[in-house]
């Protein structure tokens, strides 16, 4: 687990993130001081199984090159502006080691939640499944931000469910037909009937999440990757993500993986907690922000 704990200009910093099951972490986090831009960036690798350069995957190198770009930032760095500059060279990338551009299953990506304090205002750039979270100074809980792959996913998972009850299908055959209908939700990326992802498609520009808000009462913000909240990522709860946030400020970061990474532990078969995989990449960021500045006279 790599941990971060700083104060930034009186910005009280905590970001955490941890490898999952296979050891290779593709998400990373941004941790900007000079430009005040903090977040998340999860990496998507290609459905082409493969390692590139110094054993890493596509995912891991789509994520890290967003991340390199958002730490380099100065303090007049525009956030969208980032983004698009690194999705234009992960496409360069792409093309240079021969991927096919045309073949949405096979390009490398990365989906993201990272904003930026103002003195004012907070603005912000999301896309995917990464989260972005307000804490206001009467205790409330605002989501920011939309996750666009949960309902894509869920259809996968319901058909994993249908085939393995079905019975009659060997493991194989099923792992063909999963493998189709995730073939198929790719071909949604970036579409507006889909979801957003930086995987070198010039309509991120148009798919992405991007705004600004007052910054008036927020306590903290949290950004966050899909693996810290995947048991109830397509729960109906409506108060999920309040209940998200109590507990990361309750425990804190570190436990709160702790906590999550031994509940895996007991469900290894995804039986209790329908996901993907036992054990997802996680990544938070939490930022506390100065009352004093918030309590404006």
């Amino acid at each position: 687990m790599n941990v971060t704990s700083r104060t930034d200009a009186g910005l009280a910093v905590t970001a955490v993130t941890k490898a999952g099951g296979t050891g290779i972490n593709e998400d990373a986090f941004v941790a900007n001081a000079a430009a005040a831009v903090y977040g998340v960036v999860d990496g998507v690798s290609a459905m082409e199984k493969r390692m590139w350069e110094g054993n890493r995957t596509a995912g891991e190198m789509a994520a890290k090159m967003l991340a390199e770009m958002m730490e380099a930032g100065t303090p007049d760095l525009d956030l969208k502006e980032t983004v698009m500059r690194a999705n234009a060279a992960l496409r360069a990338r792409m093309e240079a080691e021969g991927v096919d551009l045309e073949n949405k299953a096979m390009l490398w990506g990365a989906v993201f939640a990272i904003f930026r304090v103002r003195e004012r205002t907070i603005e912000y750039v999301q896309s995917g499944d990464c989260m972005l979270f307000a804490r206001y100074g009467d205790g409330s809980v605002r989501a920011l931000t939309r996750n666009r792959v949960a309902a894509l996913d869920l259809v996968t998972l319901n058909l994993k469910r249908e085939l393995a009850e079905r019975g009659g299908l060997d493991a194989e055959e099923i792992g063909a037909r999963l493998r189709r209908q995730s073939m198929a939700n790719r071909e949604r990326a970036n579409r507006p009937d889909g979801y957003s992802v930086m995987n070198g498609d010039p309509e991120l520009a148009f798919e992405m999440e991007h705004g600004t808000i007052s910054r008036s009462d927020i306590r903290r913000l949290y950004a966050v990757t899909d693996g810290m909240f995947h048991f109830i990522e397509n729960s109906d709860d409506p108060l999920k993500w309040d209940r998200l946030v109590d507990e990361l400020d309750e425990l804190g970061l570190e436990r709160y993986i702790g906590k999550l990474v031994e509940e895996e532990n007991l469900d290894p078969d995804c039986a209790k907690h329908p996901r993907h995989k036992k054990s997802d990449d996680k990544t938070a960021v939490v930022v506390e922000l100065p009352r004093v500045l918030n309590e404006r006279e």
